[in-house]
């Protein structure tokens, strides 16, 4: 058993954006995930780089073939 509790948020802070094409970015910031056997929690966050190699980004059709693909996953399970 497990519960969800997610924050979303549009991504600028003054007059600093991050643009999804016209507008601001509009995505989720965090989650926190409990498990309700065992007591723990975690938490995701999205942020916008990790170790200076990988990157986020939206909206970029190279994304899919660089993360989502089986080939992809495999690679970066290799890393």
């Amino acid at each position: 058993y497990r519960s969800f509790d997610g924050a979303y948020s549009l991504y600028e802070n003054g007059d600093k954006r991050i643009m999804d094409g016209k507008h601001p970015y509009w995505s989720w910031c965090h989650v926190t995930a409990a498990n309700i056997q065992t007591g723990s929690v975690t938490r995701l966050e999205q942020v916008r780089q990790v170790e200076n190699q990988y990157f986020s980004g939206a909206n970029d059709p190279k994304l899919y073939d660089s993360y989502l693909t089986q080939g992809a996953l495999m690679k970066l399970g290799a890393a």
